[in-house]
């Protein structure tokens, strides 16, 4: 199932840079970056920001009971957008560039996606 959410998201936009499942232990174990496109960050960076993403997800969801449970999250930077969306271990993350990119069409579609390709959990 999860190979086939990284396959089915990254077809969304040519804008998507990278889409991929990174365990709680902060390691891409699906997925990967659309074909033709480089990593702008060394893989000893790439990992530092997925165990961040990690961390801030692992600290939204400690206000989960009284705010509600996590959806996204999402960090823009001036080339490249980072969205974090929590699975049930582990998290799913996409980079896209911002521009030509409508950000938050692409965050719904991958929200439905998701919605529909995963069991409730509440």
């Amino acid at each position: 199932m999860q190979r086939n959410l990284c396959d089915i998201i990254i077809k969304l936009d040519r804008n998507i840079r990278f889409v991929g499942i990174v365990n709680n232990k902060g390691e891409v174990i699906e997925g990967g970056f659309q074909e033709g496109v480089e990593p702008l960050l060394k893989e000893s960076e790439e990992q530092e920001m997925y165990v961040n993403s990690l961390s801030n997800m692992a600290l939204l969801q400690n206000f989960s009971d009284r705010l509600g449970k996590v959806k996204y999250s999402l960090t823009e930077h001036q080339k490249i957008a980072l969205m974090t969306f929590p699975l049930d271990s582990g998290i799913l993350c996409l980079s896209v560039y911002v521009k030509d990119t409508n950000v938050d069409k692409l965050k719904n579609a991958t929200l439905r996606i998701i919605s529909t390709r995963t069991k409730p959990t509440d």
